[in-house]
């Protein structure tokens, strides 16, 4: 028969699902008496990081801790939200203070270093990410409308497409539902020039394509297999291939000499092959747009040529 649980062995299990963060009602549900509690802070043992909120022991100072430590803080129902959500889901960049949306309408705006939100939170607007409550990405989206400038949101909006390949209709389903919703005209705007994600890896596939559509291109297949190689966008019947070459998957000699060999093999089995660049897709989409065209007609024309 094994022994029972310590108080020590509890609050070391509560912690290690909360990034090394417990309450002080958790502290008392393990065992522990306040005077407890308070001979423990004073050995180093809890370290206080809220009021009400304790890290146990030595815990490294990760943004997840942080950010756990802050939606404890603000008592059941919190959830991390706005900027530090979209840092979460990864869609944005950069250090971001601890922002928590709680569903009551008064009380402070900043405690303890956290920046406080009151809203109304429907049950599908939270999840778990990485064992911390969070907005969902919709609602993480609807709410960084609210505080963030144009060309970031926009930013966001892309990253979201591309980590999690967010499909424009979800998103305006959301939108639509919440007209009168602060930054609804903002998502309405980059609603209106989305295009679906499909199975894009960077920004610049997803603003690939977005060209394409403004310059009634034909859509392409994107990443689908061609032998053992997978272009980026594909044209089957035309035999055209685009390659966008971004700085992430293209800058080192390796992958450089990557792009040869696969180069090399689609044009062996008859594809054409064009590369390009962020500058090409992006500030010169009209050049760019045309040369592409070019490419499918000119395979297009060989295919007829050679049926007759």
């Amino acid at each position: 028969m094994s022994a029972p649980a310590t108080p020590s062995h509890a609050i070391r299990r509560t912690a290690e699902r909360q990034h090394g963060n417990v309450t002080i009602t958790q502290l008392r549900a393990s065992g522990l008496s306040d005077r407890e509690v308070r001979r423990r802070v004073e050995k180093g043992a809890l370290k206080r990081r809220h009021t009400g909120v304790y890290a146990v022991g030595h815990v490294p100072q990760t943004r997840e801790s942080r950010w756990m430590a802050g939606v404890l803080a603000l008592g059941s129902g919190a959830v991390l939200s706005h900027r530090a959500a979209g840092a979460l889901w990864g869609i944005v960049d950069g250090a971001v203070e601890t922002e928590v949306l709680v569903s009551s309408g008064t009380g402070r705006a900043k405690r303890d270093g956290i920046v406080v939100h009151r809203a109304p939170l429907r049950p599908e607007d939270v999840v778990r990410r990485r064992g911390i409550p969070v907005t969902s990405l919709l609602r993480t989206l609807l709410d960084l409308a609210a505080v963030q400038p144009p060309d970031q949101l926009e930013r966001s909006f892309e990253q979201a497409q591309v980590h999690h390949h967010l499909a424009p209709e979800l998103l305006a389903v959301e939108v639509l539902c919440r007209r009168r919703y602060r930054g609804s005209r903002r998502l309405r705007h980059l609603l209106a020039e989305a295009v679906d994600p499909a199975k894009v890896r960077s920004v610049l596939e997803l603003r690939f394509l977005k060209m394409c559509g403004a310059q009634g291109i034909r859509r392409p297949l994107v990443n689908e297999r061609v032998g053992p190689w997978m272009p980026d966008f594909l044209w089957t019947t035309e035999h055209v291939v685009v390659e966008t070459d971004g700085r992430r998957f293209h800058h080192t000699a390796a992958q450089r000499r990557k792009d040869r060999e696969k180069d090399a093999y689609l044009r062996a089995q008859g594809f054409t092959v064009i590369r390009l660049t962020w500058t090409e897709v992006v500030e010169q989409p009209d050049a760019t747009g045309a040369r592409v065209r070019a490419a499918l007609a000119a395979d297009a024309a060989t295919d007829a040529t050679s049926v007759s």
